[in-house]
């Protein structure tokens, strides 16, 4: 906005002195009507004007003297090789800009990092607004979560689950798609089902929860200490 400069010199050379200033630009005095708050270039404008200044529109290209001077000036100075005249980025630019280049370093770091895979095959665009608030949704979308191996794994218990059917990995999806003493907890979910489709849905979102809570809360009943036999026919039932 070129008032600003013009704005600028008034106040330091004809500070008292009353003056019009003539712009072709619409929108540069359109925005200066608007009553709403500006934290911005526009803002920085109205802070310079007062009552020693008039603004006024004129029609470009039709011949104006001043006008014709100030788009030749204009001219001139797009053809330099240095900029001589610096303004200052206005503050919501500034923030838009570095929301812009925060975002990109997350996604980047995000991408390429050695760790999270399990998530990030969930959620592989980083993304402000996703927020888990669930404990049991939180295991689920980070496969880390309260199985026989983690117990075994950090010597809490040494166990194996009681289906006789859980791999050494431990993963958690293993629970909530597969095993067949948490099959009467599932309705809507099938084996073969990819997490992030199940998060889309409501109802299996729901039976996430609830096989993870009985995974938590029926240790005794799902975990198989060493020494114990596996009754098969009751497995399989359940």
């Amino acid at each position: 906005m070129a008032l600003k400069p013009a704005l600028i010199w008034k106040n330091q050379h004809k500070k008292n002195v009353h003056c019009h200033i003539f712009t072709d630009s619409v929108s540069s005095l359109k925005a200066l009507q608007r009553f709403q708050q500006n934290k911005n270039l526009v803002e920085e404008v109205r802070q310079l004007l007062d009552a020693t200044v008039s603004l006024h529109w004129v029609k470009a290209h039709i011949g104006i003297e001043g006008n014709e001077a100030a788009d030749k000036a204009a001219k001139s100075a797009s053809e330099k090789t240095s900029i001589d005249v610096h303004l200052e980025i206005p503050q919501r630019s500034m923030k838009t800009k570095l929301k812009k280049l925060l975002m990109e370093e997350w996604q980047t770091r995000w991408h390429y990092g050695g760790k999270g895979r399990f998530t990030f095959n969930i959620f592989p665009d980083v993304k402000p607004s996703t927020c888990i608030d669930n404990r049991y949704l939180a295991q689920a979308t980070t496969n880390h979560g309260p199985t026989p191996y983690y117990f075994k794994k950090f010597n809490l218990n040494d166990c194996n689950c009681r289906c006789g059917e859980d791999s050494d990995d431990g993963i958690l999806l293993y629970y909530i798609l597969s095993c067949s003493l948490l099959g009467h907890l599932r309705n809507s979910i099938r084996p073969g089902d990819q997490m992030a489709q199940l998060l889309q849905n409501k109802r299996t979102v729901h039976e996430i929860k609830a096989i993870l809570h009985a995974l938590y809360h029926q240790q005794s009943d799902i975990g198989l200490n060493q020494g114990d036999t596996i009754d098969q026919g009751q497995s399989n039932s359940a």
